[in-house]
């Protein structure tokens, strides 16, 4: 055999979010659907599974592994797509719609979410998300990801990266084995890259305050974790789960501001205080707000606080939020 002249780049695709109707089964062609402004991704092999090991024997038989006692295990994998793209109000929207449920600005996590705790395979719901890569295929076909449940959203901006566009990287999961076919989208609602033009930058910050200090800002990142675990398997169905259940939510991040007067009131406060980033259009703002250990940076340009930040929610009531990020 010659070998083959085929090869794949990230360039030749499109990375697809598109709406579910139903746990467990594609999004339809003509769902609604955002093609996100990527700026790198991966995926898990859709062959992904582990191998299982049976104890060796012992005695005179021969302490060797037959072809009895080795399995592919695949009745608990999970199979991860990560994504970095650039902060749009449309990508934040829905990824965050996907996350915690808040697809409609101004985005919240509430004291009292999640608000749907589980999932079960073949019941109606639109939460899950069918994510396609086009052309992910070694064929050239596409690799498409069913029922997929973002756990994981970072929100970083940084002075002296990347002309100071904000860029967030998603990380989602799913039980499902991913279909390997091409995907026709059409019709519908459809956003595509060249509708996002406006990207959200910390070269236009106009607010930044810690604990009503106001603070230079360098560079933060804000990082949002949700729980997901899948939940049995159907050894007749490629060992698809029974469905997921869905947990705690985490809201965390840090803030490297000039060091100052201002820094050091703001970190020197044991309770809960109030953060806001705001540019007039994107904001990011926590109300009760912890901060941890402070890193001191002696760098030539001038010294600077590292803050790491634990964000809760104010108990007088579960419906207030722990961050809001706003987009418009």
């Amino acid at each position: 055999m010659t070998l083959s002249t085929t090869f794949q780049t990230k360039q030749d695709t499109f990375v697809t979010i598109a709406t579910e109707t139903t746990v467990g089964t594609i999004a339809a062609n003509d769902a609604t659907r955002i093609n996100m402004p990527v700026t790198d991704y991966s995926f898990d092999n859709p062959f992904k599974h582990s191998l299982m090991e049976a104890p060796k024997r012992t005695g005179q038989t021969g302490a060797t592994l037959s072809d009895q006692m080795v399995k592919w295990n695949k009745h608990d994998r999970m199979f991860e797509v990560s994504m970095t793209f650039m902060a749009t109000a449309d990508s934040l929207n829905r990824v965050c719609l996907n996350l915690f449920e808040d697809g409609v600005n101004e985005l919240k996590v509430l004291g009292s979410m999640p608000t749907t705790v589980k999932l079960t395979d073949g019941e109606s719901n639109a939460l899950p998300v069918t994510i396609t890569i086009e052309n992910a295929h070694h064929t050239g076909t596409d690799v498409s990801f069913i029922s997929c449940l973002c756990n994981s959203l970072s929100i970083s901006g940084n002075i002296n990266d990347n002309a100071g566009v904000y860029l967030c990287t998603a990380t989602f999961v799913t039980g499902y084995i991913p279909t390997l076919a091409d995907k026709s989208y059409s019709g519908g609602t459809e956003t595509t890259v060249a509708d996002q033009t406006a990207y959200f930058n910390i070269h236009d910050l106009t607010t930044s305050t810690l604990d009503g200090e106001d603070v230079l800002v360098y560079g933060f990142d804000v990082t949002i974790t949700k729980d997901v675990n899948r939940i049995g398997f159907d050894s007749s169905a490629n060992f698809k789960p029974t469905g997921y259940a869905m947990g705690d939510i985490s809201v965390t991040g840090n803030i490297t501001v000039k060091r100052d007067g201002e820094s050091v009131s703001a970190i020197d406060n044991e309770a809960g205080m109030a953060l806001i980033l705001d540019d007039g259009t994107f904001k990011i703002q926590g109300d009760k707000v912890f901060v941890g250990e402070t890193g001191i940076s002696m760098d030539d340009d001038g010294w600077k606080d590292t803050i790491p930040l634990v964000f809760t929610y104010n108990s007088a009531n579960v419906t207030n939020a722990l961050i809001e990020i706003h987009t418009a």
